[in-house]
């Protein structure tokens, strides 16, 4: 693209005698070339940018078409029209003049003396130094920048760096827009103020954004994107925004804001530039963090698997370990195992712990890795339920899927970690046939469902309440046996049952009315809704329709 606007072409030796009759205040469009019009429908031969020159001889003849002329040669994109005039006519229509006013299109006069050739000429060269100049500065702002990478600079210097060479603010973000590195170099406006007091980008902005469809292209053309002005959301300078792309997914963002003037074809060329650069650096920091990654995979698997108890020696070196990455085995410390919903292949479960990884790497002290298709994360044990909070956030990404966890009881010593992963697998399990939809499951809330669990399928057998639920079950259909564990499940509390199965309360009663029909059960009684309760759960973890 041109970094030559149209007033400046009018400030060339060769526009001499020219006049803007028109459209003044569009005299900043961009100039990708000039084009020569010869016939009235000049406009539909038109890609865009062009500085269009023609005669009023090739113009159509009536005030309509002429109207619609100017009209078409805006929604082509040209930059401007300019009319030879003194030979054929003395000046371009006045309904010409009025529609390109109405658009802020410019219109010009140039004397018919003037030959269009060495306008051509003039205004091409011009275009191919801006060009050049603009090749040259970006092919010094990629050295610039490259050297900062093999000087071991990080993305604080990146920021600085770039804002530095195109005099614009600098904001470098992760995937989920909270700020990783920022440089200002003038004044900013109320979404950038909320970005460096909030250290993340307006949520309000974010979302604007996703509905524009802004980030939607971003993600499919992986190129910067120019943003408007957004008043609404606190957007008052124009931005561009870049994606970071590394392993084909979007790593984060590069901002550049704009300050006191416009952005250009410059700015977009050095934020790609900036952009790869961050990528190059985060994909080092990930091939850093993998190979540490390996480490602590193969620290997880000897505990989990039970080595260490075994030999004293080992088990020492293990715990020292996993002091070295903020985690004490002396306790208490929980596990976290987590699992993709419908399982996750080998492809995803690797970009799963890359982004545990790269949230752990934020400041939590944890050891991460995967182990027979499960991340697994050990933890100290007050970092266990916000840390899984921030891991199920990964779940916003469409690539991980809905994510579950288990959350271990606390732990002490290194010879604990196996029976800790043993509950998360139990906990995720019984929350599976349970169809609990807790997204993290801890297993000191399972209580005497792990109890039930733990008494096995025999449990079944013994238990009187099972044949009329079957019963139940198999005759009516799954509305009552719902409403029927809703109930229980609450308490024998008809309102509360009512609200969660969304039906009316005289529709609660109908049903409560079968299922004594059908069962006889004395749903009046809390001693017979409990067993009921343990009855339904048993059917649920150890019944025909029961996987795992």
């Amino acid at each position: 693209m041109s970094m030559l606007t149209a007033r400046e072409c009018l400030q060339m030796e060769v526009f001499t005698g020219a006049v803007v009759v028109a459209g003044e205040a569009g005299l900043d469009r961009q100039v990708g070339w000039v084009h020569v019009a010869g016939v009235p429908d000049a406009p539909t031969w038109l890609n865009g940018g062009e500085f269009v020159l023609t005669t009023p001889y090739t113009l159509p003849e009536s005030a309509a078409e002429q109207r619609a002329y100017v009209q078409a040669m805006v929604s082509a994109g040209a930059a401007a029209l300019a009319v030879a005039v003194g030979r054929y006519s003395e000046e371009t229509p006045a309904v010409m003049r009025q529609a390109a006013d109405a658009a802020a299109f410019p219109l010009i006069e140039i004397p018919y003396q003037t030959r269009f050739v060495d306008i051509a000429r003039a205004v091409n060269e011009r275009i191919a130094e801006s060009a050049i100049t603009t090749t040259r500065r970006a092919l010094e702002i990629n050295r610039r920048l490259t050297e900062r990478v093999l000087d071991g600079g990080d993305l604080k210097d990146l920021a600085a760096t770039l804002a530095g060479l195109i005099h614009h603010s600098i904001s470098i973000e992760n995937e989920r827009f909270e700020i990783l590195a920022s440089h200002n170099i003038a004044a900013v406006d109320e979404a950038r103020r909320y970005t460096l007091s909030q250290g993340r980008t307006d949520p309000r902005l974010v979302a604007a954004l996703e509905a524009r469809g802004a980030l939607a292209e971003l993600r499919h053309t992986r190129r910067p994107v120019r943003l408007p002005q957004m008043p609404e959301v606190g957007l008052e300078m124009e931005r561009i925004l870049a994606p970071i792309i590394v392993h084909g997914e979007v790593y984060g963002y590069v901002w550049i804001i704009a300050d006191d003037r416009p952005l250009e074809d410059l700015d977009l060329l050095a934020i790609e530039s900036g952009a790869t650069i961050a990528a190059l650096m985060m994909l080092y920091q990930e091939t850093a963090q993998n190979a540490e990654s390996s480490l602590k995979g193969g620290l997880l698997a000897q505990l989990i698997q039970g080595e260490a108890p075994r030999d004293p020696g080992r088990a020492a070196a293990l715990v020292d370990q996993a002091l070295r990455y903020g985690v004490s085995l002396a306790g208490p410390w929980r596990a976290l195992v987590i699992e993709g919903e419908g399982g996750q292949d080998a492809q995803g479960q690797a970009r799963l712990l890359r982004r545990i990884n790269r949230l752990t790497a934020g400041g939590w002290h944890a050891v991460a890795g995967l182990f027979a298709g499960h991340a697994v994360i050990l933890t100290n044990a007050a970092s266990a339920e916000p840390l899984a909070e921030a891991v199920c956030a990964l779940s916003e990404d469409d690539a991980l899927g809905l994510l579950r966890i288990a959350i271990s009881g606390p732990g002490f010593g290194g010879a604990g970690v196996s029976a800790a992963y043993q509950q998360c697998q139990e906990a995720l399990l019984i929350g599976a046939r349970l169809a609990d939809r807790r997204a993290i499951i801890a297993f000191e809330s399972l209580g005497y469902l792990h109890t039930l669990y733990s008494a096995g399928p025999a449990a079944l057998a013994a238990n009187p309440y099972i044949p009329p639920l079957l019963r139940l079950r198999d005759e009516s259909g799954a509305d009552l046996f719902e409403t029927l564990e809703a109930y229980v499940d609450g308490g024998g509390n008809g309102v509360q049952t009512a609200e969660a199965l969304m039906i009316h309360r005289s529709t609660l009663n109908y049903r409560l009315s079968r299922i004594h029909d059908l069962c006889r059960f004395d749903l009046s009684s809390a001693e017979v809704r409990t067993n009921v309760q343990i009855a339904i759960k048993l059917l649920r973890l150890f019944g025909e329709d029961s996987t795992g």
